[in-house]
């Protein structure tokens, strides 16, 4: 019988696979990290810890925090929660873009009630459904009403953001379809991978994901400060 590969690790094995980077990491300071709530790994029946490539990602992202930029565990676990509604710290934005793989946009993920996304998300309601009008957020129908889907959570507060330099939703139409001619040119890419389920090639998918993604990024970026250095120059 073919033995059954795992899609987990257990907290030996990460610590080991990050022994490299974190030379002082133990057991216990995993463990001590899970009780003040930085980490929450699934568990065996048995009680084993189980940890996902996500589970890891996130250890990585706290040990980053305190290494490098000396953060106390209280604020590390304010910035995970503002993460886990969907909003990334500035102070955040280059430990992740260097560390954490893109997750892939059809994963699962917790949806938001429209009528709690200023409870939840500090976003007006009226601003979630003014972005659905304008087709940059998909609205889904829930138990309570109208919900906004997990991977458009980050979208939102992106767009919220922009306001501040005269930015509406109307304005960003061009992004979504930008968004959508990317995605098909990356399809093409990633998929032969996309045909193999095995965790291994699942986790592969979202490396190269995560890199076509950052690539992408800066290259846009080169290229928006080229064109506008341009404007500026025939505006002189």
């Amino acid at each position: 019988m073919t033995p059954r590969v795992r899609d987990y690790m257990t907290i030996g094995e990460v610590v080991e696979s990050l022994a490299d980077t974190y030379g002082d990491l133990t057991i216990s300071k995993v463990r001590y990290l899970e009780d003040e709530r930085l980490i929450s790994p699934e568990r065996t029946p048995g009680g084993y810890r189980k940890y996902r490539p996500a589970d890891v990602q996130r250890l990585e992202l706290v040990l980053r925090l305190q290494k490098e930029h000396f953060m106390p565990l209280a604020v590390i676990r304010e910035k995970l929660d503002e993460l886990d509604r969907g909003k990334v710290p500035s102070e955040l934005r280059p430990t992740i873009a260097q560390s954490e793989p893109m997750a892939l946009p059809f994963e699962d993920a917790e949806t938001v009630p429209v009528e709690r996304a200023q409870e939840v998300l500090g976003l007006p309601p009226a601003f979630i459904r003014e972005l659905d009008s304008f087709g940059i957020v998909s609205l889904v129908r829930g138990p309570s009403g109208d919900e906004l889907a997990g991977p458009d959570v980050a979208i939102a507060h992106t767009c919220w953001d922009l306001r501040r330099f005269g930015i509406e939703p109307r304005h960003l139409r061009m992004y979504e379809a930008f968004a959508e001619r990317e995605a098909t040119f990356f399809q093409q890419i990633l998929m032969p991978a996309m045909r193999h389920r095995t965790p291994e090639a699942r986790q592969k998918l979202m490396e190269t994901l995560g890199e076509l993604t950052r690539g992408s990024g800066a290259l846009k970026e080169h290229m928006l400060r080229r064109a506008v250095g341009r404007l500026f120059e025939d505006a002189s």
